[in-house]
């Protein structure tokens, strides 16, 4: 990607400062965007200690806020990592990638955010109906963690 291309993303995307983005595509009304972490080390959240030993890949989809009107989501691939403490009861964990996931999370921090004041300015049906105009199919979204 060019330094113009990715210049832009930073300012598109501040959220995805931790990734390299791999592509950028648009799939009918949708922008899909494939990518994977940069991040060298992980630190285990049972523990706190910080593993670069990788045990495995796999890949992630995210959903994220909507740009130009169109649905957003993000391919991401994530490791597990080995966690060597042998006091922690955590053998392998996910990476968590700052700004963007949180566990368990098929949206982005930044999505979650946003859906969460939407909710709780309008609530119900309101809130449902703002978030379609929004770009994002409230129904499949709007499960709280």
């Amino acid at each position: 990607m060019g330094d113009h291309a990715a210049e832009l993303l930073k300012v598109l995307f501040p959220h995805l400062t931790h990734v390299v983005v791999n592509g950028v595509v648009r799939i009918g009304r949708s922008v899909r965007i494939s990518a994977i972490s940069s991040a060298p080390t992980a630190c285990c959240p049972g523990c706190g200690t910080v593993s670069a030993r990788v045990h495995s890949r796999y890949g992630r989809r995210l959903a994220d806020t909507a740009v130009v009107g169109q649905e957003t989501a993000i391919d991401l691939e994530v490791r597990r990592f080995i966690c060597d403490h042998a006091g922690c009861g955590k053998k392998t964990f996910a990476e968590q990638v700052e700004h963007l996931t949180f566990r368990y999370g098929r949206r982005t921090v930044l999505l979650q955010r946003l859906l969460q004041q939407v909710a709780l300015a309008l609530g119900g049906q309101a809130g449902e109906r703002l978030a379609e105009r929004l770009a994002r199919s409230a129904s499949e979204w709007l499960h709280w963690r």
